[in-house]
């Protein structure tokens, strides 16, 4: 009788999991068949809501359904990402988010509400905006050579802003300073505006911001950029040298997006997602966009995305424990 008994109570569990996977297929065939929520960890108008409405606008279309997007700002993006790392993980709740609240915050934070390689499933890379080593118009720094050079001869008396301690700016900075073995002091701001005004202003000496934060003051003839800090340069700063053809090799700073879900999604859905995304990124209207904000699209496998989200949180965990970078 013993034995019976646990030959039920194997079959009815063996016919649960078989019921559940084959109610997760079929989830995973009708889907999507309701509004999707993307999850932006920022306020609207930086960088990663411009990608993320575009982005959200082209899947709309793709997907007949409506894509909701859902700005959730604070905490250097954490707020947002721990939103879908706890929602269902039905496909219907997705974030764009960004080297901050997935690579840099899990060194930053030591309780972290998420971690970002097992609370979540990576969908893809989306794109790639390299910081811009910049200066104020009337700096007398003309290149990268003659920061290093001066930054050597005058320690910790050149400084540089960011939009908050933490933030890719903070990063790139700091990154900048390990690798150059120079000492430099971070200023943080309050937000990308006024770190912006303050190399305007020559209050701070130089800064690794993205494109779309400077492409105006660019434009008006109050910025000069130096150097971009990734392996190409961007279509909208053809005559701008890389950090590596500029002297410091191999110098690589992004404020990537990445798009992800929240585990366990089933794998079916996670693959419709990168295929359509990556399917987006090269349309005229998406790239010319794209590109004039300094955004490299990459449509990343969802393999390749997972092994690059690795390795970006082993760079910045190195340069946050020897920079000694803390939020106090």
């Amino acid at each position: 009788m013993s034995r019976t008994r646990s030959l039920w109570r194997t079959a009815l569990t063996v016919t649960a999991l078989a019921a559940a996977i084959t109610g997760a297929a079929h989830a995973a065939d009708a889907y999507p068949s309701k509004p999707i929520t993307l999850v932006i960890p920022y306020s609207a108008g930086g960088s990663t809501d411009i990608l993320g409405r575009l982005i959200a606008q082209k899947l709309s279309e793709r997907l007949n359904v409506s894509v909701v997007v859902e700005n959730k700002p604070g905490a250097n993006g954490t707020i947002g990402v721990d939103r879908v790392a706890k929602a269902p993980a039905d496909g219907y709740t997705v974030v764009l988010g960004d080297v901050g609240g997935l690579a840099i915050s899990p060194s930053l934070y030591p309780k972290l509400p998420y971690k970002p390689l097992t609370d979540l499933d990576v969908v893809s890379l989306v794109g790639r905006s390299p910081l811009v080593l910049t200066v104020g118009s009337k700096s007398p720094l003309q290149s990268l050579a003659d920061l290093t050079a001066a930054a050597k001869a005058k320690p910790e008396v050149l400084n540089y802003p960011s939009s908050g301690t933490g933030g890719p700016n903070h990063m790139g900075g700091a990154l900048y300073a390990l690798q150059a073995d120079v000492k430099v002091t971070h200023v943080p701001y309050k937000g990308s505006a006024p770190s912006v005004v303050s190399l305007v202003a020559g209050e701070t000496d130089f800064g690794f911001l993205t494109a779309v934060t400077i492409n105006s003051q660019l434009n008006a003839g109050n910025l000069r950029a130096l150097a971009v800090a990734h392996t190409e340069r961007l279509p909208a700063m053809p005559n701008v040298p890389t950090m590596h053809e500029a002297g410091l090799k191999n110098f690589v700073a992004d404020a990537w997006f990445m798009a992800a879900v929240p585990a366990g999604t089933p794998k079916p859905i996670i693959d419709l997602l990168q295929k359509e995304i990556a399917a987006v990124l090269p349309e005229a209207d998406v790239k010319a966009k794209l590109d004039s904000v300094g955004v490299l699209p990459a449509g990343m496998s969802v393999k390749d995305s997972q092994a690059f989200l690795a390795k970006e949180i082993t760079k910045w965990d190195n340069v946050v424990k020897q920079a000694k970078i803390t939020l106090d």
